[in-house]
């Protein structure tokens, strides 16, 4: 648009700083529209492809390129839909043509069609019937497409998607809970008929539904008791969807907390897993099922578990003892992992750590000072021990342990002092920033 100014006589005049730029790209887009009309093919194509390119600028071309859409040729017509992808919401005057699109004889066109709505997003709102019609066609790309699409245009397809989850066709439903899932949390109106599709004859419908259900979240709260019905599925895939959906509910999943406890004892590494970092985000009332975890025959269920416990922090005091057995745990990242989680307890965890700093494996000690920088001025004397660590790397974490505590950690300074001549110049660095931070 350009700045007008009115002169002395009162006629408007363009100010001199956009003259050249506007007219330059309008005269390029009516030159790229006319070519569109072009007796040869391969130059419809490439006006087409420019306006790709050009993007959103490219509305004042969106009358040309629907036009285009009914192109004899079906590169050319592949190209349009693209371009009016490319110009987005701006877009929108062409949402019937699109629709007519969805039906063409080429998969590349139909497949160009349904991500040109998507990208046209909520003002496509009259093309959900199609789309969902195209979720029952082919190839696969094309209906992940029209899935895509779906999810962009949001609430307003929801309706219609819970509709097809009682399609006679499996993949329908599939993509429908697809869909869903893409929605997220504004698809809670959806909510009832996907905890019913978590019963469906099959395998990815069920697991769709549930992995629709997470991206739902804490709204999805009323699925919980067929979630926990769920974990009991035939299939493992499903019982760790219903799992990670739990976790996603976070905190109003907490009449799962046996189910899931159950869980912890499934035949399947993975859903274990699921189950412990459900149990983490379901809150302190999982305490105890995540301590029985801390002793899976599996090391990742059991990195799970402490991983769970660390994100509670305070709430999970009452794991301190088994975190502290964990600490011996035959898997360095589980005796790892179990550090880290005692360090966002607090100074019941100390005298844990403190075992951990005589571990065999330098990561693990490394992990055990920066959980006890964590827990602040009670972990000072550890942290000074470690000051003399065999490993640089964990007397620089100790330092920088000292660091985080600053002013506390004064009775560290002698230490710290000391540690300035280390051998390995980054302890020295690590103990002056320290000590600045101590305040001296």
């Amino acid at each position: 648009m350009f700045l007008t100014l009115a002169n002395s006589s009162g006629v408007c005049a363009q100010t001199s700083t956009q003259q050249p730029a506007v007219p330059a790209i309008n005269e390029k887009l009516r030159a790229l529209a006319d070519a569109l009309e072009d007796s040869d093919a391969s130059v419809r194509y490439s006006a087409a492809e420019a306006l790709v390119a050009i993007g959103p600028d490219a509305k004042a071309a969106v009358p040309a390129l629907t036009e285009a859409l009914r192109d004899s040729d079906a590169g050319v017509r592949g190209a349009a839909a693209t371009a009016l992808g490319a110009v987005g919401p701006g877009a929108k005057a062409a949402v019937p043509t699109l629709v007519e699109a969805l039906q063409d004889s080429a998969a590349s066109v139909r497949w160009a069609a349904a991500g040109a709505l998507g990208a046209i997003g909520p003002d496509a709102m009259a093309a959900v019937p199609a789309l969902v019609t195209a979720l029952n066609g082919s190839p696969r790309h094309v209906r992940k497409a029209a899935e895509g699409a779906l999810s962009a245009i949001g609430p307003d397809a929801v309706p219609a998607l819970v509709e097809a989850l009682e399609d006679s066709n499996p993949g329908v439903r599939r993509a429908a809970a697809g869909a869903l899932r893409g929605i997220g949390p504004d698809a809670v109106a959806a909510v009832p008929a996907l905890a019913d599709t978590l019963t469906d004859t099959a395998t990815g419908v069920r697991g769709a539904a549930a992995g629709a259900l997470g991206a739902v979240g804490p709204d999805a709260r009323a699925a919980v008791p067929a979630l926990a019905e769920t974990l009991k599925d035939s299939d493992a895939s499903v019982r760790w969807s219903a799992a990670g959906a739990l976790g996603a509910i976070g905190p109003d999943a907490n009449a799962a907390v046996p189910a899931l406890g159950n869980a912890l004892r499934d035949s399947d590494a993975s859903v274990r897993g699921a189950a412990a970092g459900a149990l983490g985000a379901i809150g302190p009332d999982a305490v105890p099922a995540l301590v029985g975890a801390l002793e899976d025959s599996d090391a990742n269920v059991r990195w799970s578990a402490a991983g769970a416990l660390r994100g509670m922090g305070p709430d999970a005091e009452a794991a301190v003892p088994a975190l502290g057995n964990t600490l011996r745990d035959s898997d360095a990242g589980v005796r790892e992992a179990a550090a880290a989680a005692l360090g966002t307890i607090g100074p019941d965890a100390v005298p844990a750590l403190v075992e951990a700093l005589k571990d065999s494996d330098a990561a693990v000690r490394w992990s055990a000072t920066d959980a006890l920088g964590a827990i602040g001025p009670d972990a000072v004397p550890a942290l000074v021990e470690a000051l003399e660590d065999s490993d640089a790397g964990v007397r620089r974490s100790a330092a920088g342990a000292l660091g985080v505590i600053g002013p506390d950690a004064r009775a560290a300074v002698p230490a710290l002092v000391e540690a300035l001549n280390d051998s390995d110049g980054s302890v020295g660095r690590a103990a002056a920033e320290a000590l600045d931070a101590i305040g001296l």
